[in-house]
């Protein structure tokens, strides 16, 4: 029998990330109309997963609208109010205002895995700007990636966390 490889790193990064036990904790402002919204400038974050088996999938998250998830080949499919509240803030507090770690340690690897790429890109005044994280297996809370092994923090294990729950 044979066990599609995205299919066991979902189970393992679900199971990784919910031992975490990370309160929700968000960040984003909340605007006289009542949507969070993100600082800097930050008008949109796409959050896209990519991998070599089950494609690319994604998530918009615009202030003032609903998030969109995106599957290849499937209609778009459009989050709650409270997901998307919840998704903002943590983006902003990650990855615009960079109030909360995202690394915590890394060391060189030798290059083991072809997991995942994690991409986050923030647009502002129509300009993107991409950061890549990589993905793969883990242990102890260490992510042993091509590159490097990274210990990332408990926050962005809960925001990846949210994402694959959401994409899966």
């Amino acid at each position: 029998m044979k066990i599609k490889p995205q299919l066991v790193l979902s189970s393992m990064m679900g199971l990784l990330f919910s031992a975490c036990n990370v309160s929700n904790q968000t960040s984003g402002r909340v605007a006289d109309d009542g949507v969070t919204k993100f600082g800097d400038g930050v008008d949109s974050i796409k959050v896209e997963v990519s991998t070599k088996v089950g494609g690319t999938r994604s998530i918009i998250l615009k202030e003032n609208a609903d998030a969109v998830a995106r599957f290849e080949n499937k209609p778009d499919s459009t989050l709650s109010s409270s997901t998307t509240e919840e998704l903002i803030g943590l983006a902003d507090s990650l990855f615009v205002e960079k109030n909360r770690e995202i690394i915590l340690s890394q060391e060189d690897a030798e290059g083991r895995t072809g997991y995942p790429i994690f991409t986050v890109s923030l647009y502002k005044d129509g300009q993107g700007e991409t950061t890549r994280y990589d993905m793969g297996t883990q242990e102890g809370n260490i992510t042993h990636c091509t590159t490097c092994d990274i210990h990332y923090s408990p926050e962005f294990r809960h925001f990846l966390s949210k994402v694959f729950e959401i994409l899966n």
